[in-house]
């Protein structure tokens, strides 16, 4: 049965494919426009392989994931963890890191917020479609 938090684990599993896939393409196409931002930067093309692999790969790879879970009901719930465990771990990380060094300005402040936010976002709709 299709149920309204079907449909909002449906959009957040659409959400969360357009952003990692748009991640993913802008790092095949421009690894340093887009993470140039953050501080990354490379010294050789050894790193643009590097950038183009990790950042765009996987995040295509995770994108075309979460699309898959998306196109069936069955896999909501798979695909929402999936995106919230990595969202989990990716803010703490950023959190911890940016707590040691405090680089200067607000990007790092920004997606962490942003990062925890779709982290509890999946995490409430676990909660609230689990089976008792």
């Amino acid at each position: 049965m299709f149920d309204s938090e079907d449909a909002i684990m449906k959009v957040y599993l659409w959400i969360c494919v357009f952003i990692n896939a748009g991640i993913g393409v802008g790092c095949w196409l421009d690894p340093l426009g887009v993470l140039g931002p953050t501080g990354i930067s490379v010294l050789d093309p050894n790193g643009l392989v590097e950038l183009r692999a990790m950042y765009g790969g996987l995040e295509v790879g995770l994108a075309l994931f979460l699309a898959w879970c998306a196109m069936d009901d069955r896999r909501f719930r798979t695909g929402v963890m999936a995106m919230t465990l990595m969202l989990v771990g990716l803010s703490l990380s950023r959190l911890a890191t940016w707590l040691v060094f405090m680089p200067e300005g607000q990007l790092h402040p920004f997606l962490i917020v942003i990062e925890l936010g779709g982290a509890i976002t999946g995490g409430m709709l676990l909660w609230r479609t689990r089976s008792i």
